[in-house]
């Protein structure tokens, strides 16, 4: 397990981002974002965060992504609570939480256009996206 460090920058900038689109995340609904998204992954660690920051208390969920062609975790993916996530199940697409990504996952992410590298959240040298939406697939 790893542990992250209270004072970071990166918690501190995420705290602060919120979610695109109008909001409609009820079980059935479609993606509040409608483009394709930036990369899809296979999810190596999630490891939930939350405290209270410059901005007050808050809550996100860090993963550590394999993105091809990488075959270790190679990026991290912040998802604040405030973003919707959504689970693909036979061709059926639900609203869902940040919690319920696990290991192995396949997930498709949209993310913040600011990429930040060296920070906490991620594996080392490794870049750092914020998500605004995330589709699980199982």
């Amino acid at each position: 397990m790893r542990f992250v460090g209270f004072g970071s920058l990166v918690a501190a900038a995420v705290i602060a981002a919120s979610a695109c689109g109008d909001g409609s995340t009820g079980p059935g609904e479609s993606l509040v974002i409608k483009t394709a998204p930036q990369f899809a992954a296979t999810v190596d660690e999630s490891t939930l965060e939350s405290g209270n920051g410059p901005n007050g208390p808050y809550s996100q969920y860090d993963l550590w992504v394999i993105v091809l062609p990488g075959i270790a975790a190679n990026a991290g993916v912040v998802v604040p609570a405030s973003v919707p996530v959504f689970l693909r199940h036979d061709g059926r697409l639900d609203a869902s939480a940040a919690s319920v990504i696990h290991k192995n996952d396949k997930i498709e992410v949209w993310r913040e256009p600011q990429v930040v590298t060296g920070a906490v959240q991620a594996p080392p040298g490794a870049p750092l996206y914020v998500a605004t939406q995330v589709v699980i697939g199982r």
